[in-house]
Parts: C-alpha cells; structure tokens; sequence
C-alpha cells in the first residue's frame, strides 16, 4: 500500500511542477514548438525510412571500395614478394659486371676525378 502512495505522490509532484512550469510564457512556446517537431517526425515514415536506406546504401558502398582496395593492395603485395628475389639477383650481377675481376673496387669512369667537381665553387 505504501508503494502504491509513493507512486501517486510522485505523479502528483510532476504534474504539479510541470503546471508551475507552464506558467513562463517562454517554456509554454518552446514546450509546444518541440511537441510539433516531435509528432512531425514520428509521423514521418517515409523520410525515416528513406534516409536509413541511403545511408545504409552509403555504407555498403564503402565497404565494398574498402574490400576492394584491400585485395588490390594485397594482389599487389604477393608480386613484390615474387618479383624481389628477381630484382636483387640482377642487382647483385651488375655490381659484379662493375667491379674489376678479383678485386672489390668499384669501376670509375675515365676522365672523372671526383663527384665534387660539379658542384659550384664559393669564395667568402
């Protein structure tokens, strides 16, 4: 019984606050225009629904690109790891081809001194 008392009291307090409230012209315009834009978009099914669809279309649409670039960049990834051993055996024989026979030091053009000769000259 005493739950049942707890209850109403309750229900009488906010009804009563909600009165009191309502007595500020303010409230009583913003209260009203809030109900009116609440039953606008409750009654409004079909833009709901509508903008769902296009958003969830969105979504799918995205995924699908993301999935894609996903297996292209794979697809990608899997011919590197076939064309590197391929890339470095050709390397490996031009350093050869530029080496002098039996020795390490590396092939020099003729007619070059230095790298450096090509840069500009700075006098202070």
């Amino acid at each position: 019984m005493a739950q049942l008392s707890l209850v109403k009291g309750l229900l009488l307090g906010g009804l009563i606050g909600a009165s009191l409230s309502m007595l500020d012209k303010r409230t009583r315009k913003a209260s009203v225009y809030n109900m009116k834009r609440l039953t606008t978009s409750i009654t409004d099914f079909d833009t709901m629904s509508s903008s769902i669809t296009e958003t969830s279309e969105k979504v799918k649409q995205t995924a699908e690109k993301v999935s894609n670039d996903v297996a292209f960049i794979l697809d990608k990834v899997e011919e590197l790891k076939e064309v590197t051993p391929t890339i470095a055996s050709i390397v490996k024989e031009t350093k050869e081809a530029f080496t002098t026979e039996g020795t390490q030091e590396e092939y020099k053009p003729q007619g070059l001194t230095s790298s450096t000769q090509y840069l500009p000259q700075y006098t202070h």
